[in-house]
């Protein structure tokens, strides 16, 4: 983890911005927040599963930032978030997967992926969630990445062989772990609890329990990632690069139904304030219209213009009007209480 952070943050003082470029640091960031967050508020403890899938996504939000894929350093931020929702939430159950089809990555590499897909359908069919968590969830979170990076139009080789390298090997420790548990009859696979205590044992143990101090359970405080996305000169419709993005925001809602979200639309400094008030309004309704179309109910969803306010960058460049012709779409994880 700290050898991607150093690599993302060289990447940060030497590279030159790009057109659909947002500030990374601030993506990674947030994903390391979010999993503290988690930790701090037991996560870890509720949904052990979920929680290391959010640490998992976390890591490879950083290592995409490390290989200047801005987007996608986005998209795993927000996956970190939804796992570490799911886990503050204890939603107890395995996630879907999407398998990957052989031929496109068979073609790049000269490798097959069968005996990965079997591997891992496996391990999740037979209690990889109970007897291997950390394992299992860290196979599948490179798994998703790995996903991600075949579907590309165009595919860095280097990090898709790493990516693969990352699910092979959690994927036999996963499976290695799994048939211990199954090979000495663990609990966590037969479902079988041990009591070993008599009844004469028992209520000196309540007793005990009684006389404890009744242990403060930790403030939780909100998950929250912040996406963001450009638009061109005068425009307010979504540019194709943003899609996959605003599908994982639609994915995070659809699966937390405690998470709203607010959208604040910005535009540069070139024309008037009253014709850019009503621009920034019409680009953070554009992004709230591509949600509710994908399933969203409208009453989780806020918008607001700023316009011609908040500037992120120098209005004196091209780059830097577009960096600030953004929406950003504010995710929130609201309080259980």
């Amino acid at each position: 983890m700290k050898k991607a952070l150093l690599s993302c943050l060289f990447f940060l003082c030497t590279a030159q911005a790009q057109d659909y470029s947002f500030n990374v640091l601030d993506g990674i960031n947030e994903s390391l927040r979010v999993v503290e967050v988690a930790y701090k508020s037991g996560a870890e403890e509720k949904d052990r599963y979920h929680f290391e899938k959010a640490r998992a996504y976390s890591d490879i939000s950083m290592y995409l930032a490390s290989e200047q894929d801005g987007i996608g350093s986005k998209i795993f931020a927000i996956k970190s978030m939804n796992s570490a929702s799911k886990a503050l939430g204890g939603l107890k159950g395995i996630d879907p997967v999407e398998f990957i089809g052989d031929d496109r990555f068979e073609k790049i590499t000269g490798l097959s992926l069968k005996e990965v897909n079997e591997r891992l359908q496996y391990i999740r069919e037979n209690k990889g969630e109970s007897c291997a968590p950390d394992e299992l969830a860290k196979t599948e979170a490179y798994y998703d990445a790995l996903f991600y990076e075949i579907n590309k139009e165009k595919v860095n080789r280097v990090v898709l062989m790493k990516l693969y390298n990352d699910v092979v090997n959690n994927s036999f420790s996963a499976q290695e772990k799994l048939r211990s548990a199954i090979d000495s009859k663990l609990e966590c696979y037969t479902g079988k609890v041990e009591v070993p205590q008599t009844p004469q044992e028992q209520p000196q143990q309540v007793q005990e329990q009684a006389q404890k101090p009744e242990e403060k359970l930790p403030k939780e405080e909100p998950l929250m990632v912040v996406a963001r996305i450009h638009f061109d000169f005068d425009k307010y419709n979504i540019k194709r690069d943003y899609i996959p993005m605003l599908n994982e925001v639609v994915k995070a809602l659809k699966e937390n139904p405690n998470i709203n979200v607010r959208i604040e639309g910005y535009t540069d400094n070139i024309g008037s304030k009253a014709y850019n008030d009503k621009l920034a309004l019409k680009r953070a309704q554009a992004v709230k219209n591509y949600l509710v179309k994908h399933g969203i109910q409208e009453s989780r969803i806020q918008v607001v213009g700023f316009g011609k306010e908040k500037y992120i960058a120098d209005n004196k460049t091209p780059i830097g009007r577009f960096t600030n012709r953004r929406a950003d779409f504010i995710i929130l994880r609201l309080s259980s209480q």
